[in-house]
């Protein structure tokens, strides 16, 4: 592959394999990160069957931000995960709520993942499972535990319909 074709790869697909990254980490500059290894990968290290490109990068680019945040997770002190004060994800291109992107940043990275390309996204279970690059009961897993997650933390939520409501 050349230079140029890479190049044009990048103008077509860069905002694409950002934003199927960007579905993971909520977080602009790690997906900007890890869209541009992918794209360093195609140039160091390209996929043998070039048939699907776009694809490949999408689930280099997503296995990238997964690394980077269990990385990420090793450094942190859980039990002190509330009072740490977190970058505000950019969710100018989104319809989420605060409360939404709140709860959702603090779900594992699997399976936030899982919740926005399936419940969001609209994905089949198929294509989220090979967009981020899991077997199909993977996903399903992660699916499950994202969403009981979700529920707990947005439980006594205004998105629940229970905020101020005595039982």
């Amino acid at each position: 592959m050349h230079q140029t074709d890479i190049e044009i790869l990048f103008r077509d697909h860069a905002p694409a394999v950002h934003a199927a990254v960007y579905r993971l980490t909520l977080n602009r500059a790690a997906a900007e990160d890890a869209t541009q290894e992918a794209f360093v990968r195609l140039l160091t290290r390209p996929p043998h069957d070039e048939s699907n490109i776009v694809a490949w990068l999408k689930r280099v680019a997503v296995n990238c931000a997964i690394d980077a945040l269990r990385r990420g997770n090793r450094q942190k002190d859980l039990g002190d995960f509330e009072a740490e004060a977190h970058e505000r994800p950019d969710t100018s291109d989104t319809t989420l709520s605060d409360e939404l992107t709140g709860a959702l940043t603090r779900l594992k990275a699997d399976h936030r993942a899982a919740v926005l390309a399936v419940d969001r996204d609209g994905m089949s279970y198929q294509d989220a499972a090979e967009l981020l690059g899991v077997h199909l009961n993977k996903l399903k897993t992660d699916l499950l535990r994202g969403r009981r997650a979700l529920h707990d933390l947005l439980k006594d939520s205004v998105l629940a319909g229970n905020a101020g409501r005595r039982d």
